[in-house]
């Protein structure tokens, strides 16, 4: 009996080591087994496929968007993640994050302001396709004259001292860039500053002068001299108020037609005559010659583009009255406006 505890002790004792070898063995192989499986096994399916139907529902909302954007008349350009710009037949919306700005075309202005804000902005006066744009700035050439009534009559005869050489007496005038306000695209008011230099010349072999009780009268030079030339120069600055139509023809092209009123200042004046006596001989006399220092009067113009004809009738008289002939200044010719 005691043989028998004592051989079983000893095989008890011998199989104890391998078990616990054999077990630690299938623990090994387990791991390795776990990790082979972590490392062929592919991503979550159900994960991936939500994530592609996210995407899909996305793009399918951006498209319905631009969709009703386009059938509402707007437009949307993206620029990279953070810049967008949306475009309206009114507006301009330019968003850079979470800020934007919205750029307004007026009849007139151009506003930009802030993005959802009722503020007034920044506004920019500029040409746009909706503005009106009078016909009126830069040169313009003609003849002048001076009627005895008013409205181009002759009411009465001209004094001879007083007869033009009407292909010789010219007038140049300079307008500057006008001031517009435009009732519609192509109705509005324009006006402007401009310089008008007048030269009267005279006909006959005389000047003018201011005698010694303060009238205009007549000078004649001594014989045998004859005057070469003889004139009488104004300088004028004015001011022409004029509503103006337009009538589109083609090609973005129109008839202009203006009328309106003109009120001028006289910034100077002066005689001349050139004569030969020894040698070629020029004399001037600066005075005021009894000139009415302000005028006023109607003018109006019609062209095609930039080119346009004028007229100016003054319904002021030209001298100083009781110092003067009773004479009313007039001038038509052609005008260039560099305006378009």
């Amino acid at each position: 009996m005691k043989r028998i505890l004592i051989s079983s002790v000893l095989i008890v004792s011998m199989l104890i080591p391998s078990m616990a070898q054999e077990k630690e063995q299938k623990l090994k192989e387990l791991e390795q087994l776990e990790q082979q499986t972590v490392k062929t096994t592919p991503p979550d399916t159900l994960v991936a496929m939500e994530e592609e139907l996210m995407t899909a529902e996305e793009e399918m909302l951006a498209e319905e968007e631009m969709l009703a954007e386009e059938a509402a008349g707007k437009s949307r350009v993206r620029i990279g993640e953070l810049m967008t710009i949306e475009e309206t037949d009114d507006e301009t919306i330019i968003r850079v994050g979470k800020k934007g700005l919205r750029v307004i075309e007026e009849d007139i202005e151009t506003v930009v302001q802030d993005e959802g804000q009722d503020n007034e902005g920044v506004r920019y006066t500029g040409k746009s396709r909706r503005r009106f744009e009078g016909h009126l700035g830069g040169p313009e050439f003609g003849f002048n004259g001076y009627s005895t009534g008013k409205w181009l009559n002759n009411d009465s005869p001209l004094e001879g001292y007083l007869d033009l050489n009407t292909a010789k007496s010219t007038s140049f005038n300079f307008v500057f860039p006008p001031v517009n306000i435009g009732f519609a695209r192509h109705f509005g008011i324009v006006t402007a500053l401009g310089i008008n230099f007048n030269n009267y010349r005279f006909d006959g072999n005389n000047t003018i002068v201011v005698d010694g009780e303060g009238n205009i009268t007549p000078a004649y030079p001594a014989e045998p001299i004859e005057y070469e030339k003889s004139k009488l120069a104004t300088v004028y600055g004015f001011i022409p108020v004029m509503l103006e139509l337009q009538i589109p023809v083609s090609h973005g092209s129109a008839i202009n037609l203006g009328a309106g009123v003109v009120g001028a200042v006289k910034l100077g004046s002066h005689t001349k005559v050139v004569y030969h006596d020894d040698g070629k001989q020029k004399e001037k006399n600066r005075d005021d010659f009894n000139l009415n220092v302000l005028r006023y009067g109607v003018t109006a113009r019609a062209g095609y583009e930039m080119v346009q004809v004028y007229g100016t009738c003054y319904l002021s008289p030209m001298f100083e009255k009781g110092k003067g002939p009773e004479l009313y200044p007039f001038e038509i010719g052609i005008a260039l406006t560099f305006n378009d």
